[in-house]
């Protein structure tokens, strides 16, 4: 991104004199008076929200993989000694995305959670 005090652009077109210039140089956006704009970095609690906030899809998304499952045991397609490794691997994940997702309510009121 590039600034000249009270415009922002990507730097992919400019015009100058009248003129556009499509992918201009960087000596032509500086010419026309523009300045390269550091993107903000995220900060660290926002790289700690998006990372627990992955997690918390990644075990969901999981979760739905073995749904249909759940749905035969449901059902009576599968036995309970059949089901009972896969009712806990689905426990385990949710307790899983309860653990994370108390951890990112404490992150965004401001303290950090761990186990």
């Amino acid at each position: 991104m590039y600034t000249n005090g009270t415009t922002t652009i990507s730097g992919k077109k400019i015009v100058v004199d009248g003129r556009v210039i499509l992918n201009p140089t960087k000596e032509q956006l500086q010419e026309a008076g523009y300045s390269l704009v550091e993107p903000e970095q995220p900060s660290d609690n926002e790289l700690a929200r998006q990372e627990i906030q992955s997690q918390i899809e990644q075990l969901k998304y999981e979760l739905q993989q073995s749904d249909y499952k759940a749905i035969k045991f449901a059902e009576g397609w599968i036995t309970a000694e059949d089901y009972a490794q896969i009712r806990a691997e689905r426990q385990a994940k949710r307790e899983s995305i309860n653990a994370l997702e108390a951890q990112l309510q404490a992150l965004e009121e401001g303290g950090v959670q761990n186990e």
